[in-house]
């Protein structure tokens, strides 16, 4: 044996702090468990659970569990060094409890270094017991017509969740559960979660089918499982009608199939003169499963409406049954988007657009200097953008003008035709201004080099892009004066151009002042609203002192 023992601990390294021959000697051995020195308590809940528990140690060591039922377990028995072991713990649903797991070292032959400090080390782990049940564990059959409801209370002390499960594949969801107190969070989808008691009521709906039904109230945690059954016995109606819930129908109409048990005769009733029954009402004594069928007419009023719909049996010992016929419009939308009711164009060819979303055909009309890249078009189901160009105005006036898009009676689903006149839509209108042409702009006159004492060059700047110029001058005076002269000039470009006139026979030391002037292609004249003031150079001994003109 204790050969054995020898081989085996040859074939470890030297690389986890052991001599290489044997153990270390009893003063030089260390154990850690799961960073502690000495005894630790552990405290995990009654779930079940696994736990990493780090040994760190130069020798062999062992582990020992005592678990009363053997709820605690471990992976490894033995090691050597620093290595791990893993515990793990049963749910529990019992009481609280306690076990203890110790790591001791061991000699060569493994066995316990017995009367040595540190040689050993006990985790204590202690686990809470859970508590998760329903109350009560069963419930008797709901009636078919049942206003009753149960209180069902949930006792737990763990995480849990609350769901209904129905038995078959087509069965329908007849089961309410409605919260009543605790901390309760909705989960969206019918059930419920919680980490604590909560109760709750479970009511039916009315069972109005032939056969018996069954669901589950199902209590679902880590530590257990739980399922009520809920029953409901089949339908004991004498008048019945199926579907029983409210309808919805296009705009176009259509029809509905209405199943009708029944032992005794009935009526159909509704206040709406848009839905017809074939047939509308049964005799005495007749088939008791009768299918009345509902013609629904065409919505033409633009609008969704509704009507509530009576099934009347002819015996007041069965109740009546109703449920309303909601049907949708049709869609009449006819708007403008992103229109500017005062847009401004100011050159020629500059583009605006407004966005129609129409379920008509349409025409637009236009002033006659605006047009649109569509007059008319078809209905749509999404929006369109209509370009408007306008053209240049030459006048020296604004204009405004109204763009207008008229419905037109269209075809809708059904083969219906919709008057956008008689629903009361009326045309879309919006108003469009354009500033007119600017008379043409001149510019402060300025002298030019080459001046005498009795002459001077002058020059300004006219610009006209809406009206052509055609005559252009320079007008002087002396400054006082109250008339004007005029020098005419030549024009080489209608548009924008440089006025030069030379001024002579002037007088020396004298100051003058000039302006520009035009004439467009409209007839409109023109005048520099700024003129220029300058002086002329005075006369001195000797002719050819000619001190540089002034303003």
């Amino acid at each position: 044996m204790l050969a054995s023992v020898f081989m085996m601990l040859g074939t470890y390294s030297c690389s986890d702090n052991l001599d290489s021959d044997l153990i270390p000697t009893l003063g030089e051995r260390t154990l850690t468990v799961d960073g502690h020195e000495t005894a630790f308590t552990m405290n995990l809940n009654a779930g079940p659970s696994t736990t990493e528990i780090k040994v760190e140690s130069n020798t062999l060591w062992k582990v020992e569990v005592v678990c009363e039922g053997g709820w605690c377990s471990v992976d490894k028995v033995s090691g050597r060094g620093n290595e791990s072991f893993s515990m793990s713990l049963r749910d529990n649903m019992i009481s609280k409890r306690t076990c203890s797991v110790t790591v001791y070292m061991v000699d060569a032959q493994g066995e316990k270094l017995e009367g040595v400090p540190g040689s050993s080390l006990t985790i204590t782990v202690t686990q809470d017991v859970s508590d998760v049940r329903l109350t009560p564990s069963s419930v008797a059959p709901f009636k078919p017509q049942s206003n009753e409801r149960q209180l069902f209370e949930v006792i737990a002390n763990v995480a849990w969740t609350l769901d209904v499960s129905y038995e078959g594949d087509n069965a329908s969801e007849f089961v309410v559960i409605t919260p009543e107190s605790g901390d309760i969070n909705a989960v969206g989808d019918g059930s419920f979660q919680g980490e604590d008691t909560a109760t709750f009521y479970i009511s039916v709906a009315d069972n109005r089918t032939a056969t018996d039904r069954k669901a589950y109230l199902n209590l679902r945690s880590a530590t257990g499982n739980y399922t009520v059954e809920i029953s409901q016995i089949k339908s004991e109606y004498s008048f019945d009608v199926s579907p029983a819930e409210n309808q919805v129908v296009a705009a176009e109409g259509g029809k509905i199939s209405f199943g009708i048990l029944s032992i005794v005769g009935w009526d159909v009733r509704t206040a709406a003169d848009w839905i017809t029954f074939n047939p509308a009402s049964s005799s005495e004594g007749s088939d008791n499963r009768v299918v009345t069928e509902a013609t629904v007419m065409p919505n033409t009023s633009g609008r969704e409406r509704s009507a509530e719909i009576r099934f009347v049996p002819r015996n007041e010992s069965y109740s009546e049954l109703s449920l309303t016929v909601t049907q949708r419009g049709y869609d009449i939308t006819f708007a403008i988007s992103s229109a500017d009711a005062s847009a401004i164009a100011m050159e020629s060819g500059e583009s605006l657009s407004f966005d129609l979303d129409s379920r008509f055909d349409w025409t637009i009309e236009t002033p006659s200097w605006v047009s649109a890249d569509a007059v008319s078009g078809n209905a749509s189901t999404s929006s369109r953008k209509i370009n408007l160009a306008v053209s240049a105005n030459t006048t020296n006036n604004n204009r405004t003008g109204t763009v207008t898009v008229y419905p037109k009676a269209t075809g809708f689903a059904g083969g219906v035709t919709l008057d956008p006149t008689s629903l009361g839509i009326e045309p879309l209108r919006f108003s469009v201004t354009q500033f007119g042409g600017r008379e043409a702009a001149i510019s402060v006159p300025w002298i030019v080099d080459g001046y005498t004492q009795t002459s001077a060059i002058i020059e300004f700047n006219y610009y006209s892009p809406f009206a052509n110029v055609v005559e252009a001058a320079l007008q002087w005076r002396k400054v006082g004066e109250t008339n004007w002269n005029t020098v005419p000039s030549t024009v080489s470009d209608p548009t924008e151009g440089t006025v030069t006139v030379e001024l002579n026979s002037l007088e020396p030391a004298t100051r003058y002042e000039a302006r520009g002037y035009v004439k467009d292609a409209n007839g409109t004249v023109k005048y520099g609203s700024v003129s220029y003031p300058f002086n002329t150079a005075g006369q001195y001994p000797g002719s050819s002192d000619n001190p540089t003109p002034s303003k």
